[in-house]
């Protein structure tokens, strides 16, 4: 089977909801079959907490642990941050600050897109 790019993006707050765990074991799934799909996290809208220094991360270690391994690329939306009054400082390492207007070609690239 040909490689396919997958896009999961995450809309909703990181907590209270089963929602981001269950993205990111999708995620995982994704890349350790062998079908070596391509998978990209985009973090938007109160998903964005999620990319936080300090965020609580804790149930997804392993998986974000899997997903480096595997070339996942985890995205935070500019706007999105800036409307929560959070800055590029306050947002941890392992994510990229992309223009809303950049998520555009993402979800043009991807072959499926997938809202957790």
């Amino acid at each position: 089977m040909a490689t396919r790019k997958l896009l999961y993006h995450f809309n909703r707050a990181p907590y209270g909801t089963v929602f981001y765990t269950e993205g990111w074991r999708a995620a995982v799934g994704a890349v350790a079959g062998i079908d070596e799909h391509e998978v990209t996290l985009l973090f938007q809208g109160d998903g964005v907490y999620y990319c936080l220094k300090g965020a609580e991360r804790t149930e997804n270690k392993g998986y974000e642990q899997t997903l480096q391994k595997g070339g996942t690329k985890y995205y935070a939306v500019k706007e999105d941050l800036e409307q929560r009054d959070i800055s590029a400082s306050e947002v941890a390492n392992d994510m990229t600050i992309i223009p809303r207007a950049d998520t555009w070609r993402l979800y043009q690239e991807a072959d499926f897109n997938l809202d957790w």
